[in-house]
């Protein structure tokens, strides 16, 4: 075939991927307005070594996985549903944290998504306080060259939209529409 028949299958059946493409974009946009908003607030965790030593910062970079774990632990979720005095498990406020650390800045990001954007800040924050004071009282027994500081680096801003995004969806919807009607349109002809 020659491109000039191929601009003449899309001429006569072109109709069909933009039909397709209407369909998809329309069940995206109706999908994208009934599901629940879904908000994201973060926080910072600066990880702050005793001393400028190569040695206690490798330590501390591995002890930063372990910092994250012991963030979404359920002894400190305990704490943040009592301190926030919400109505769930420890186990679902875990669902609702995504904590990483990012080991060459020494910080230690924590996310928390919730339907209510006040409600992910409050998590958040709290969930990054409750960590803070126990490590402070840690750090106590500690010896001071070895000290790790924990603070927090800003305090967290109300949530932003995390789910839908609705542009990428319409976008993602449009491109897959093309697809599904080119498709179409390759098994007609």
């Amino acid at each position: 075939m020659e491109l000039r028949d191929y601009f003449d299958i899309l001429r006569k059946r072109g109709w069909i991927i933009i039909l397709a493409m209407v369909i998809t974009i329309a069940s995206v946009f109706v999908f994208s307005k009934i599901q629940i908003p879904e908000y994201r607030s973060t926080v910072y965790l600066n990880v702050i070594p005793a001393r400028l030593d190569w040695g206690l910062q490798q330590t501390i970079k591995g002890l930063m996985r372990n910092y994250a774990g012991n963030i979404t632990s359920r002894e400190t979720a305990m704490k943040v549903i009592t301190r926030l005095e919400l109505d769930i498990t420890p186990d679902q406020l875990r669902e609702k944290l995504t904590v990483s650390p990012i080991e060459e800045d020494f910080l230690i990001q924590i996310n928390a998504d919730d339907y209510a954007p006040l409600i992910a800040r409050d998590i958040a924050q709290t969930t990054a306080e409750v960590f803070v004071e126990d490590i402070k009282v840690y750090m106590l027994e500690q010896d001071k060259r070895d000290r790790v500081e924990v603070t927090l680096r800003d305090y967290a801003l109300p949530g932003t939209l995390y789910k839908p995004k609705l542009k990428i969806n319409l976008l993602a919807g449009a491109v897959f529409g093309i697809l599904v009607g080119g498709l179409v349109v390759f098994f007609l002809e």
